[in-house]
């Protein structure tokens, strides 16, 4: 699946201690740890700062440590335990998510982990 044909954008770029936020224009919010990529584990804050998006909001480019980064990219990396990318999901969906995965036998992790991946190989050639 091309995220970028659902036209799911970046709106805004914030950053924490530990993780920066990625608001999309669907009103999620990915969060993403820095040690997701090397450049980003070892640049410093102003450097982080110095950014804009690219792709008309499809990922972002810190040029003072030449690192890209897309919304495919993250979303396609989610639900993997070395990069651990985080989607915000709406309350009522994670109750049906929860109550799916109980009778499944399932934990939601392993529900969702199992599911983006049946996403993403159904849609490879999207």
């Amino acid at each position: 699946m091309s995220i970028s044909k659902n036209k799911i954008l970046i709106k805004s770029v914030g950053f924490g201690e530990e993780k920066f936020f990625i608001e999309l224009t669907t009103g999620r919010v990915l969060v993403v740890p820095y040690s997701y990529t090397p450049r980003l584990a070892s640049a410093t804050n102003n450097e982080l700062q110095e950014y804009r998006l690219i792709g008309g909001g499809r990922g972002v480019h810190f040029p003072l440590i030449d690192e890209d980064i897309s919304v495919d990219g993250i979303i396609h990396d989610f639900g993997n335990e070395v990069k651990r990318v985080n989607i915000s999901i709406p309350t009522l969906l994670l109750d049906e998510i929860d109550s799916f995965a109980q009778k499944h036998h399932l934990s939601r992790s392993a529900l969702l982990q199992k599911a983006t991946s049946a996403y993403i190989g159904a849609n490879q050639n999207l």
